[in-house]
């Protein structure tokens, strides 16, 4: 999976699912496919208001 924005913006990572946590950061899917190394990996947009590195996260919508 790609990451997209925050503080894992460009990073490809191995998971599944409709969310995903990349330190302390959360990341949704989104319909997006890129293709890096020749591969099509699916687009996971960052979520700004739950991520704990800006301050955010302890909030019920983001469990």
């Amino acid at each position: 999976m790609l990451l997209r924005g925050g503080p894992g913006d460009g990073q490809v990572v191995a998971g599944a699912g409709e969310t995903v946590v990349w330190r302390a950061c959360l990341y949704e899917r989104t319909g997006d496919v890129d293709v890096r190394r020749g591969e099509q990996v699916r687009v996971y947009e960052h979520r700004a208001d739950c991520c704990e590195r800006y301050g955010r996260g302890a909030e019920d919508r983001c469990e």
